[in-house]
């Protein structure tokens, strides 16, 4: 009789166990639900585009005197954009920029949040950006406010004085050596629109090597720390690739990406900043412009010469269909053509 009051009292401690921490979990997601950030309420809405008629178009190759002049004579140049983040095939953010370019620099401001689930609750972490650059497009001014649950929220600002970038992020202050000439911010995936301005700006012979202070991303992305060397990123121009979007193919510009942090594929088309294709093979990762692809940035044809194509394959895309152009001159009468008239 002893023995099953005994059990009976254990199961009574069980069970107001079970029911407690029944109750912690509710509260954890309760708390997760009214104390997650929602997105900044001055983004601005970027309507759907339609797709400009002089992208359908075949591209036109460049002479070298062409390609000079265009990086020599910067003209002022404006574009908004909508950004779309899925890694895996879902989900997990969104972001709106606008960029201003003039012969003067640049400055790219953007906002938006990044989403994940914690038990059965969504956090959302919203974020708002803002990137300036000088005459050369180096660095002089970054600052990225991440708005999180549980006080986990990070202000970062970054400004350039000489030959040093002075970073502080919440209450913690350091001064990197840098040289500005060559070195890039990448902060949220905003900033991977200013590639092509950066290639443009710097590249020699098809390629361009960056320093870069790396800042922002979602949870769990690296960030900038110490005082030693920067990491170093490679863009190489990878020929031109075709991409659907609302039914019209595209013909685009291709860049691949090589970095300590992975390799990944830009996709542009001119300055216009279209896609980037990152991540690995069991976690392949898509950002686009779903102001100009709603549902979705399919890449159709490629002609690569370093590889970028293997690498989109390997990270889990296909290309869907490809495609073999023939050329040849006009016909020139032979010598028997000539003797025959």
């Amino acid at each position: 009789m002893s023995w099953t009051r005994r059990r009976k009292r254990w199961m009574w401690i069980a069970l107001g166990a079970l029911v407690s921490l029944g109750l912690l979990v509710l509260a954890f997601v309760l708390v997760l639900h009214f104390t997650a950030p929602v997105p900044p309420g001055d983004a601005p809405e970027v309507a759907v585009k339609a797709i400009p008629s002089d992208w359908i178009e075949p591209p036109v190759a460049q002479t070298e005197s062409e390609e000079s002049a265009t990086s020599s004579g910067r003209a002022t140049w404006r574009s908004t954009g909508a950004l779309a983040l899925t890694a895996d095939g879902r989900s997990f953010g969104e972001e709106t920029y606008e960029l201003s370019v003039s012969v003067d620099g640049a400055v790219l401001k953007s906002s938006g949040r990044f989403w994940f689930k914690i038990l059965l609750a969504t956090v959302n972490v919203a974020f708002e950006q803002r990137w300036e650059g000088g005459a050369g497009l180096e660095p002089t001014l970054y600052t990225l406010h991440l708005n999180a649950p549980f006080g986990q929220g990070q202000d970062i600002a970054g400004a350039l004085d000489g030959n040093r970038f002075a970073v502080r992020r919440n209450r913690n202050e350091t001064s990197l050596s840098i040289a500005p000439e060559r070195t890039i911010v990448l902060g949220t995936f905003s900033t991977y629109a200013l590639v092509p301005l950066w290639f443009e700006e710097r590249q020699q012979d098809g390629a361009a090597s960056f320093d870069v202070l790396l800042f922002g991303g979602p949870p769990g992305a690296a960030s900038v720390g110490g005082d030693g060397e920067l990491p170093k990123v490679t863009v190489e121009r990878d020929g031109t690739a075709s991409a659907r979007g609302d039914g019209l193919m595209i013909h685009v510009e291709r860049y691949k990406i090589s970095s300590p942090f992975g390799d990944s594929v830009l996709y542009a088309k001119g300055r216009e900043f279209l896609a980037l294709v990152a991540g690995t093979p069991d976690r392949p990762l898509l950002v686009h412009r779903s102001d100009y692809f709603p549902q979705g940035f399919n890449v159709v044809d490629t002609q690569n010469a370093t590889g970028a194509l293997q690498l989109v394959e390997n990270l889990g895309y296909r290309a869907t269909r490809t495609f073999i152009t023939y050329r040849k001159p006009l016909a020139q009468p032979d010598a028997a053509g000539a003797a025959r008239k």
